[in-house]
């Protein structure tokens, strides 16, 4: 473990305190309502991409920061949409989450939360656009 950044080192040993990856359900699909669900969601990813690294028979400690990678895509990947309000909300929440555990690189942080404000931004748009008269 001594390739890998304080911050990864941090967020293996919160991880690895939790049940086993195959202990955990995968959770709520992408377009969950529940924050919280769609954390358990993004850690049960990360868990189970670190894992499978891991698992690999030519897998070697040295290489925890390469399984460490692969684990934080595959915390993206089951992020919320970005759809609707709740949606949003959940997205911002597993990013500010992924942030502080160490999942989400800082240098992609600040695309992550951008992208959050801007479809915040798209949906208080169309909440003032006029209504489509219905035939």
């Amino acid at each position: 473990m001594s390739n890998l950044s304080t911050s990864e080192i941090v967020l293996l040993n919160s991880i690895q305190r939790n049940a086993p990856a195959t202990t955990l359900s995968p959770g709520p699909g992408p377009n969950s309502s529940n924050a919280k669900a769609a954390l358990r969601r993004c850690c049960a990813a990360w868990q189970r991409a670190f894992k499978a690294c891991k698992d690999d028979p030519e897998y070697d400690d040295k290489y925890d920061i390469h399984a460490a990678r692969e684990a934080a895509k595959a915390y993206c990947n089951a992020m919320p949409l970005l759809a609707g309000y709740k949606g949003v909300r959940d997205f911002v929440a597993c990013a500010a989450h992924g942030i502080l555990i160490g999942a989400i690189p800082p240098e992609k942080s600040g695309q992550l939360l951008y992208a959050a404000q801007v479809a915040l931004g798209s949906l208080q748009f169309e909440s003032h656009l006029p209504k489509k008269p219905s035939e």
